[in-house]
């Protein structure tokens, strides 16, 4: 092997050429592009997760709050035998509600022939329902909002108040007339009880209330009057076709609190299917879900 010998003055050359630093910058900057993208990607998917968690949560609070007073409609305890022996209630419409509409006068009692706002032809505006029960000092909280603490035990309304006993003209006793009516506002689902002058928002993101009730053939007490046939949108106010309903069925369309699509992602990941059933398609960077529940009116069964 012959040895290659280098003249005085003349060192060995090192390092890399222009060629190879070129390809390791190429390859330095793909690298680093894919883990941009990797974190990119990442950080989308972290944000669809957390929103659709937080809609989920909103979406389920704001069912479980309505069909936690919704079930209860129609209760009445007993204060006396009638004539044949039976028991003898209060008497008051268990449930009503306004089509494409909320309520002209929050403070009105159950909800009568004026007490709703014209309805929505195209029904895009959310709905509004009232429920009506007896509260009961069985499950109600002590005045500083502790079971069995110290204070005079009382019945709450949907947002936590205490309110005044209702007169029954036809018993002359007074009760507890528990009176919630439930609504959508600025993006918030809202509820009205007789313990506070204006509604109070329950539950955040909320953009529309749906709401169809369970149409039994004939009113409670009658023939056929015990199964539901058909579900449909709220009568007119007053309607004697209220006393046929036997459930409700709520649905609830919620966002995200923040915006979390681009307009690349809008037309894949922001569809949702409406309160209505008609597909939609986000166009202002907001996810959107809907939900829906049904609920017996057990106390029209009875």
């Amino acid at each position: 092997m012959t040895r290659r010998a280098f003249g005085p003055g003349r060192l060995a050359q090192g390092g890399f050429t222009l060629i190879e630093m070129m390809v390791a910058l190429a390859i330095g900057l793909a690298v680093i592009g894919a883990l941009i993208g990797a974190w990119v990607a990442s950080f989308q998917s972290g944000r669809h997760s957390d929103a659709m968690v937080q809609i989920t949560e909103d979406a389920t609070l704001a069912l479980n709050v309505m069909r936690q007073q919704v079930a209860q409609a129609g209760f009445s305890q007993p204060h006396g035998v009638g004539d044949g022996g039976n028991l003898v209630l209060h008497a008051f419409p268990a449930v009503s509600g306004c089509e494409g509409g909320n309520f002209v006068d929050l403070q009105a009692g159950i909800v009568g022939p004026t007490n709703c706002r014209p309805t929505d032809p195209d029904q895009a505006t959310p709905d509004a329902i009232e429920v009506a029960y007896e509260g009961s000092v069985l499950a109600a909280s002590a005045s500083n909002g502790i079971l069995g603490g110290a204070g005079a035990r009382q019945p709450l309304d949907c947002v936590g108040n205490s309110f005044p006993r209702t007169h029954d003209d036809a018993t002359g006793d007074d009760y507890w007339l528990n009176d919630s009516k439930f609504y959508v506002a600025d993006g918030s689902l809202w509820c009205h009880g007789p313990g506070n002058a204006a509604g109070a928002a329950v539950v955040q993101n909320v953009e529309t209330l749906q709401v169809t009730y369970g149409m039994a053939a004939a009113p409670a007490g009658s023939p056929g009057s015990g199964q539901v046939v058909y579900y449909d949108i709220a009568p007119h106010p007053g309607s004697p076709l209220w006393a046929n309903v036997l459930s409700v069925n709520l649905c609830v369309q919620v966002r995200s609190a923040t915006k979390v699509l681009d307009k690349q992602q809008s037309p894949t990941l922001g569809g949702w299917v409406d309160c209505r059933n008609v597909r939609r398609t986000s166009t202002d960077g907001y996810l959107r879900r809907t939900f829906s529940t049904t609920v017996v009116l057990q106390n029209k069964l009875l």
